[in-house]
């Protein structure tokens, strides 16, 4: 009897111990990373509303060196999305704040449209589909490459903006439909601009949604992704929204959609982080007059003056601006 009682008591100190993992404070940006592990691998694109969210609290999200000139931008038709990459001698634009622990820097930014202007958008906003969404890709600085920081669950943010229909075209769009022509075929790309991307993505610090959940390659591959759909959104007219559907895809027929099935929630937690703005529609009311760029410089940018490029002098002290 003692002798079966020391053996279960061995193979009790034997057993590997369960980990108890401290759930962070609910209210606090380590929570938002904390549901990661549990809701990271659901499937996307979902619907978001104000009505199916939960509002919460985070610090303002700050947005650095959006302002800054690039040295060039390229605009690739790959076949499938239209990519925007830019390329900056030296500090890319890059946020902080908000429900990020730490710092996230711009990757790229591509399109999603549709056969006409009832469809195009991944996502939906209280259930209403628009003709198009522009997704913007960020990364934890701290993973140096895009394609490392897709290997952690904390690694990727992608900020969807709705393109909505308008009447006249949007001039943030402009720039880069205009180089649409030239990569009609797919696996072509052109140089555009070079604009600052506070010439193209409306910038906010409070006021969206944010939820979790998975993408999939054409490779097979799910990565864990935290979705940002801000409440301020884009138009196109009917002929903007058009030269995406003249482009090629491989096998050089027009790429008329590209935009993937909506999911079911689940059981998942969708934030709607510091509401401030009225709240009788989900997404904001276009405004009549483009609104001011919320971009600051880095400390690295204000220490090194010379690290700005030339269309960024009026950025410098008179002194300074005057020398160049």
């Amino acid at each position: 009897m003692l002798k079966a009682a020391a053996v279960a008591q061995t193979e009790e100190e034997e057993a590997p111990k369960e980990e108890v993992k401290n759930v962070p404070q609910y209210g606090s940006v380590a929570w938002i990373d904390y549901l990661s592990e549990t809701e990271g691998h659901l499937p996307t694109p979902i619907n978001v509303s104000i009505a199916a969210s939960l509002c919460y609290p985070c610090p303002e999200l700050k947005w650095y060196n959006f302002d800054v000139y690039p040295h060039k931008i390229k605009l690739t038709n790959t076949g499938y999305t239209v990519i925007l990459g830019a390329k900056w001698r030296t500090e890319r634009p890059y946020l902080e704040g908000g429900p990020f622990l730490e710092k996230h820097v711009l990757s790229q930014v591509h399109f999603h449209w549709g056969k006409n202007m009832m469809e195009g958008s991944e996502h939906t906003v209280d259930k209403r589909r628009y003709p198009g969404e522009m997704q913007v890709t960020f990364f934890k600085a701290d993973y140096m490459t895009q394609e490392e920081a897709l290997r952690h669950n904390d690694g990727v943010v992608m900020v969807c903006y709705m393109i909505k229909y308008g009447v006249n075209p949007d001039e943030r769009l402009s720039w880069i439909i205009e180089g649409l022509p030239r990569i009609q075929e797919a696996q072509t790309h052109t140089r555009v601009g070079p604009y600052p991307m506070s010439r193209l993505l409306p910038m906010f610090y409070e006021d969206y949604f944010l939820y979790w959940g998975g993408l999939d390659t054409v490779r097979g591959e799910n990565y864990v992704v935290r979705w940002l759909v801000p409440r301020k959104s884009l138009f196109a007219s009917f002929d903007q929204m058009k030269a995406f559907r003249k482009l090629w895809n491989p096998w050089d027929e027009p790429n008329l959609c590209n935009f993937r099935q909506l999911q079911d929630r689940q059981d998942r937690q969708i934030l709607f982080i510091s509401p401030h703005w009225n709240l009788y529609n989900s997404l904001l009311p276009t405004p009549r007059i483009p609104e001011e760029s919320i971009s600051v410089l880095s400390s690295n940018y204000q220490k090194n003056h010379w690290m700005l490029p030339p269309q960024n002098a009026y950025m410098l002290p008179k002194e300074e601006a005057t020398e160049q």
